[in-house]
């Protein structure tokens, strides 16, 4: 789709902020990218990034991901051993809307009580292009867990522990 094809298309379907009149609201700062996206000064691509800490006396193994919207920078950790930390980093397709939506999933085993084996830990996360980033994890019963950071930063922390 041509650049200009494209802003139609946003003011049609109300995208685009700012328009008066059928004119954009574009200050001096903005600048055109190369694919024919305004950007303000300073806009990044909508993301997250979390931090996750492995505090449950537990191997923990992926055992499903994705995202509904998004793409991943850097994938969740395949495992992570007791009392390790990992990151996974994901972002809104380039001129998506969309933002970021998904969700992750951790099965335990060799665990220090074993009445916690082969149970799930899960995280579900969106960053909204618009609007405020949302979080939600459970434990499967076996496991407490918190989050913090988030609410306006990309980058939020998910601890999960015994």
């Amino acid at each position: 789709m041509r650049p200009l094809s494209r802003w139609v298309a946003a003011v049609v379907t109300g995208v685009v902020t700012g328009v008066v009149v059928g004119v954009p609201a574009v200050g001096a700062s903005a600048q055109a990218g190369g694919s024919g996206d305004v950007r303000g000064e300073g806009e990044e691509v909508r993301g997250v990034e979390v931090r996750v800490r492995n505090g449950t006396g537990c191997r923990l193994t992926r055992s499903d991901y994705g995202l509904s919207s998004g793409q991943f920078v850097a994938r969740p950790p395949v495992t992570l051993a007791k009392g390790q930390d990992g990151v996974f980093k994901a972002q809104a397709r380039e001129g998506s809307y969309k933002g970021v939506a998904g969700f992750v999933e951790y099965t335990a085993d060799g665990c220090d009580a074993s009445w916690r084996n082969g149970h799930t830990a899960r995280l579900v996360f969106g960053a909204a292009a618009n609007g405020m980033n949302s979080y939600t994890s459970d434990g499967g019963g076996a496991f407490g867990t918190r989050l913090s950071g988030g609410g306006g930063s990309r980058v939020m922390n998910w601890i999960v522990s015994r």
